[in-house]
């Protein structure tokens, strides 16, 4: 029986078309599973737009917050000078006040304000409270007035008698800016001296001055640390 031979009905033109089919099957499958190219762009090249937002947001968010900062610190600062002005304006009117007091009973004959002892053209008042020499001077500006300068004997005298012996008041004395260097609260420096046996000194820096009450007259002065309590002595 003679060999027969059976040929492929479809021919190898078929063949090529079949691995054509398949390599553009490929091709879109690769396509898409892997989109990176797209218009001839290259995937690591393309920009992914909600990044560049992103970084935009942060800076804008950072530079609000560089606003919101200088604008705190504007305030505090604006509110630290007001509040330095306010206390500037109070101690101007305290003067004020301390001034008018001193020409209605200097220069004008005026009577002193009720509890206060006058002497000569000046008012003074005199408490058994206990304070600091700044406390002190601070209740003393809040009348009007000022922690007593004394100026001569006389005065000297009229403010020992103003407490019994053995107490001791503040006046105001004192060498806190410049150690050594005496100069009452006015800023007038010191010519009439009543200082203690060995006073001034600068022990345990004594800086205030205040007078020692005696039974001697005129009483007799000496430099102590203001952060001691005393009576105190305010003067008009």
């Amino acid at each position: 029986m003679p060999d027969e031979i059976y040929e492929d009905p479809q021919g190898p033109e078929d063949d090529e078309c079949r691995k054509r089919k398949s390599m553009d099957i490929d091709q879109v499958s690769a396509n898409v599973l892997n989109p990176r190219r797209k218009h001839g762009v290259s995937g690591q090249n393309s920009v992914n737009p909600y990044r560049v937002t992103t970084v935009c947001l942060g800076l804008l968010c950072v530079l609000l917050l560089i606003g919101i900062l200088g604008l705190f610190c504007y305030q505090i600062n604006l509110l630290t000078s007001y509040n330095k002005l306010m206390e500037e304006r109070d101690q101007l009117l305290r003067i004020t006040e301390m001034l008018n007091n001193k020409i209605r009973v200097k220069f004008k004959g005026g009577s002193c304000p009720e509890g206060w002892n006058k002497f000569e053209t000046s008012c003074y008042y005199n408490t058994t409270l206990k304070k600091t020499w700044e406390d002190s001077r601070q209740d003393c500006i809040d009348r009007g007035a000022d922690l007593v300068i004394i100026n001569s004997r006389e005065e000297q005298s009229f403010v020992n008698q103003l407490f019994g012996p053995g107490n001791y008041t503040w006046i105001g004395l004192t060498d806190s800016d410049t150690e050594g260097t005496w100069i009452w609260v006015d800023g007038s420096p010191l010519t009439t001296k009543f200082w203690d046996k060995g006073q001034p000194n600068n022990l345990n820096s004594q800086d205030c001055g205040e007078v020692i009450h005696s039974s001697y007259d005129p009483g007799m002065w000496n430099g102590d640390g203001c952060h001691k309590t005393n009576s105190w002595i305010c003067e008009i």
